[in-house]
């Protein structure tokens, strides 16, 4: 069996890791740099776990190779993954990555090829656009010629191939029951937990997307908690660590802000097909809006900001990881630059020097230098940040991801700003 996986991503990279392990993989992304990285056995995921091995014993047995050439990729093999991103562009989404890999793959499809798409997608999409560009580009017929299906990957990095081998079951919905039964004989090989069929891909579509829209939700019920503690001058740890006691209730984090490529853009997916988006729209609005909240927090406890050294820890969307899509630290600093500082500094473990610098345009601080500045503002909760030995001659501590110990900060005679604390 030859398998394409279209798209070398963090999860297609983990992806055609495991489906080597059933056969010849080719791995298609259009860029030359990580195609020639993975042809060298060199992952362009150095962090994440299990895949440097993998790759480099597979890429060394001639199981996977990887390749810029679209149109051999498509030619040459059985199943096709389809896992390209699908991007907001003015806040709808953009199918083209999507259709320029679809028409690729009907221009190459024989009969009895089977096609799964993995890129989390609009309700409907799978069937409605990918379905209807193979049909019109081969002249065969979706369900009977050949077979697709939406195979959602649930995982997060840096743990995507225990993720989708051991920890959680893999769910299929096909555009037939019998595409999806020949989906499942595959996901069968390298899926421990269970592979569950549903009734049809806008099913499993709609599983994958309900993902991001219920943390985006719960994230933006957890932030209106934390801005009535503040009123009322109550710990939001304290009382979201004691509702949680009862196994059925689950509060999440207040945080400065969502981002990734996940909870920010999956609600933006289905706000076309609901009239009155009575939720999901509020919940974008007022997790969006954390930033700036928190900023006019730090105005309201330290006043002008104008004049003020601020160190910026962490440029990652969250903790642990390198990975700074749709990070809430961007909106920070422009926010800041709009108040007048000009003297910013960022920091994250994750990011080399040059990184932090090209990226944000900030300059880089150590964590030896951070008695140099006036304040500090946490913007993303890794762990090594919790260990920090904060000088007692800084005058502020925003901690946008509640990490710290509160108490703690201020027994230094530094003013602590929480989110609800």
């Amino acid at each position: 069996m030859k398998i394409a996986i279209f798209g070398l991503g963090n999860i297609g990279i983990p992806l055609a890791c495991i489906f080597a392990s059933l056969g010849e993989i080719i791995g298609v992304d259009i860029d030359k740099k990580k195609v020639e990285m993975i042809n060298k056995g060199i992952s362009p995921l150095p962090n994440e776990k299990k895949v440097p091995e993998l790759l480099r014993k597979y890429v060394n047995e001639g199981r996977l190779i990887a390749t810029t050439n679209l149109e051999h990729a498509a030619k040459s093999s059985d199943v096709k993954v389809i896992i390209v991103p699908l991007i907001l562009k003015n806040e709808k989404p953009d199918f083209s990555g999507i259709e320029s890999v679809s028409k690729v793959i009907g221009r190459n499809l024989k009969k009895n090829d089977l096609i799964i798409v993995s890129t989390t997608m609009p309700l409907g999409a799978t069937r409605n656009v990918v379905g209807k560009i193979l049909e019109e580009e081969s002249n065969l017929k979706v369900g009977e010629d050949f077979y697709l299906v939406y195979a959602p990957q649930r995982a997060m990095n840096p743990h995507v191939i225990e993720d989708l081998t051991e920890k959680w079951h893999q769910v299929i919905g096909g555009v037939n029951e019998k595409s999806a039964l020949v989906a499942k004989r595959i996901y069968e090989k390298i899926n421990k937990k269970k592979v569950i069929i549903v009734k049809n891909c806008e099913t499993a579509e709609m599983v994958k997307l309900l993902e991001g829209i219920y943390r985006h939700a719960n994230i933006a019920l957890a932030n209106e908690i934390a801005k009535l503690c503040d009123k009322f001058k109550i710990d939001f740890n304290e009382v979201r660590e004691t509702f949680n006691l009862v196994p059925y209730y689950n509060l999440h984090y207040a945080s400065i802000g969502v981002g990734g490529h996940c909870v920010p853009v999956y609600p933006h997916f289905v706000l076309d097909g609901i009239e009155e988006p009575d939720l999901i729209k509020p919940s974008i609005k007022l997790n969006r809006a954390m930033p700036e909240h928190c900023i006019k927090k730090l105005k309201k406890t330290v006043g002008n900001l104008k004049d003020k050294k601020i160190a910026i820890l962490g440029l990652s969307y969250r903790g642990n990881i390198k990975e700074d899509r749709f990070s809430p630290t961007y909106n920070v600093i422009k926010l800041l630059k709009k108040e007048g500082v000009t003297e910013l500094f960022l920091f994250d473990p994750y990011f080399s020097k040059n990184e932090i610098e090209e990226k944000t345009g900030l300059e880089y601080i150590s964590l030896e230098e951070i008695d140099k500045v006036n304040g500090v503002i946490i913007a993303t909760e890794h762990e090594s940040f919790k260990e920090i030995s904060f000088p007692s001659n800084l005058e502020f501590i925003l901690d946008g991801k509640n990490i710290l110990d509160k108490d703690k900060i201020i027994k230094l005679g530094v003013k602590y700003i929480g989110m609800g604390r």
